[in-house]
């Protein structure tokens, strides 16, 4: 309905503009043209509006993006909410009695569980496999010599000056299942074979050709994992998927290389898509290592109209984690991303309860959420975060279970289902929600445009208001824009654990694993320094268009006029912004190419470490140095397009077309 009302006011602004187009080539009165100008634009704004809204009421079904830090127990809520989970009979503690445990079909556990991301989606055939998009030999080929330093230095520490890069606790265990480096116990003490292979050999390099060799990653071509016979079960198909995207993830399976993303195709048994006709997929995104954003992020965030970003957070902390997320994306200038994000808070067992309202302790868990929920929202009102209050849901996947994960007696499989339900009812609500808002908006238009269509001429008093308002706005077209763009930027590399830096320059700059990149940094810090820098000019314009509009007759036309005018401003601030971010990215990633060992600045951080003390300092005054340009370059391109695409536009609004 919402699709065809945008269609037909399409088409009826189209032939307004048409006719207006007419009356201006025998108009001679000068606020006549201006007014007529105005209208024109403001129309031609609102049909460019109307095909963006019309492309995303056609998105047939969306990608549920869960986004969180390490731990906060976004893959645990995946598998309970979608019925990824099976039971087994096990012995509890308390009483040794039998009782039905249930257990994730996907692994989790209190963080960096998972060595990439996981995306679920329906199955191909009728039963459910796996697939991966694995990493290149060459780069597992450096996690693998990387390690190799890692276990060489535990053993021969005076060999190096410095200590090498600790990898993360999720690739390390994939290494050693891929190398067969395993850890086991003889006589109850710890043999690490790693360790043992180290002092087999009497060179690092005689070491890692060794481990290189056990890797044999010329056999692991195989990218996809099917059962070889048909389930007989459900649970016997559950049990499969839960061993072998084990396997995977651990990298036990000597066909298969290093997954960067595993696929679940999940067959109806486990999880019927047809119950959920808006979902095409559910991606378990890599967890945050701070609350930085990620290219990756940015892509599922800003970059897509067809994902939901469900951002995870724990129920103490919420919204912390992902605050610097919603401030950077959730602007007032920002469109259509509030309304396709939500936070989804985890309330651990006795949590809510312990919530202290106005009258002191709260009576209860739904009071205690009902408190909760009013701070966060507080939290974003003082952060000026344009966060819709209604999109934050809380489930605690556990709640009815004991610590053992044994249903408790007090409760049944009812309360369990009922619970999920109410959660993925939410969900959907929110595609609805966000359909339902952009149809109101369609509707909004409608009315602008018949109040556009219906108004008379200006008064003398709007004339001048007309005026001032083109004046006030040319004040602002030249900038005292001063950039610090190269200080910014080395404090936020400055900010990097020394080892993650390291590992960021051993790359080249990009550290996939672990989601770091300085050329997406270097967008990010732009993004802020824009934002805050020329907010107040943008502000200036916007509460001049907003005087004009309170002082604007009900009958002329021009308060519907100026509505659109700011929205117009919002939006070619926001384009600025963003599109200068990505140039001066760009220009970073310019001036260290080529990504290469035969760059000298590249051969230099490199070679670097264990040459005395001051690692990151000496880097950072190199990384300085080769950016040495880049204020000067970001002064001179933020005024020239600050004037060309910014103030341009906004004056064209009262020119014709």
């Amino acid at each position: 309905m919402a699709l065809q009302q945008a269609q037909k006011l399409k088409d009826r602004i189209q032939n307004e503009i048409v006719d207006l187009e007419d009356r201006i080539r025998g108009q001679k009165n000068v606020y006549s043209l201006i007014k007529i100008r105005c209208s024109i634009s403001s129309l031609n704004s609102i049909l460019t509006r109307l095909k963006k809204i019309e492309n995303i009421l056609k998105i047939p079904n969306y990608d549920i993006v869960f986004i969180g830090k390490i731990g906060v127990g976004k893959t645990t809520a995946i598998c309970h909410l979608f019925n990824l989970i099976l039971g087994k009979e096990s012995l509890v503690s308390k009483n040794w009695k039998t009782a039905q445990k249930v257990e994730e079909a996907l692994s989790t556990g209190s963080g960096r569980t998972t060595i990439g991301e996981v995306i679920i989606q329906p199955s191909k055939t009728d039963c459910s496999y796996l697939a991966i998009e694995p990493y290149s030999n060459d780069e597992v080929k450096e996690f693998i010599i990387e390690t190799c330093h890692y276990f060489w230095h535990k053993v021969h520490p005076s060999q190096s000056d410095s200590v090498p890069e600790v990898p993360p606790a999720e690739l390390l265990r994939a290494i050693r299942n891929i190398t067969n480096l395993r850890e086991s116990r003889v006589e109850r003490k710890t043999v690490d074979q790693a360790i043992e292979l180290v002092k087999d050999h009497a060179s690092l390099n005689e070491f890692v050709e060794a481990i290189l060799n056990r890797a044999n990653l010329a056999s692991r071509g195989k990218t996809e994992l099917k059962a070889p016979l048909k389930f007989k079960t459900v649970e016997e198909e559950k049990r499969w998927l839960r061993d072998n995207f084990a396997s995977l993830n651990l990298g036990k399976l000597t066909d298969y290389s290093l997954p960067k993303k595993i696929l679940v195709y999940v067959s109806s048994n486990l999880l019927d898509f047809k119950h959920y006709p808006r979902l095409k997929s559910i991606i378990d995104t890599r967890g945050m290592d701070d609350a930085r954003d990620r290219k990756d992020l940015e892509e599922y965030i800003r970059g897509r109209d067809n994902t939901i970003c469900i951002l995870a957070e724990q129920f103490v902390t919420a919204p912390t984690n992902v605050s610097g997320l919603m401030k950077k994306y959730l602007t007032q200038e920002s469109r259509d991303i509030d309304s396709k994000l939500a936070l989804l808070v985890f309330p651990r067992k006795g949590e809510a309860e312990d919530i202290v309202g106005l009258d002191g302790k709260v009576q209860s868990r739904a009071e205690g959420i009902e408190v909760r929920s009013d701070q966060i929202v507080d939290s974003f009102a003082r952060d000026n975060i344009k966060f819709i209050p209604q999109n934050i849901l809380f489930y605690d996947a556990l709640r009815f279970y004991d610590e053992e994960h044994a249903l408790k007696l007090s409760y049944s499989e009812e309360d369990v289902e009922s619970e999920r339900r109410n959660v993925l009812e939410n969900i959907s609500h929110l595609i609805e929600m966000r359909e339902a808002t952009l149809s109101q908006e369609v509707e909004s238009y409608e009315i602008i445009f018949e109040q556009i269509k219906a108004g008379g001429v200006l008064s003398k008093e709007e004339e001048d208001l007309v005026t001032d308002l083109k004046k006030k706005i040319e004040q602002h077209r030249t900038l005292n824009f001063l950039s610090n763009f190269q200080n910014e930027y080395i404090t936020r590399l400055k900010s990097y654990h020394v080892m993650v830096f390291r590992a960021i320059n051993n790359r080249f700059g990009t550290y996939e694993l672990r989601g770091k990149d300085i050329y997406h940094d270097a967008s990010d810090v732009t993004e802020m320094l824009l934002k805050e820098r020329l907010a107040k000019d943008k502000e200036n314009i916007v509460g001049a268009i907003d005087l004009v509009e309170q002082h604007a007759s009900e009958t002329s036309g021009l308060k519907p006029v100026m509505q659109i005018l700011h929205e117009q401003v919002d939006e070619y601030f926001e384009d600025l912004v963003i599109g200068l971010s990505k140039e001066v990215a760009g220009v970073v990633e310019k001036s260290l190419s080529p990504q290469c060992y035969s760059n000298e600045f590249w051969a230099y951080t490199q070679n670097r470490w264990g040459r005395g003390s001051g690692y990151r300092d000496d880097l950072l005054s190199c990384y300085k140095a080769q950016l040495e340009d880049s204020n000067n370059f970001l002064t001179g391109s933020v005024q020239n397009a600050w004037e060309k695409e910014f103030m341009k536009k906004i004056l064209a609004f009262f020119s014709a077309h």
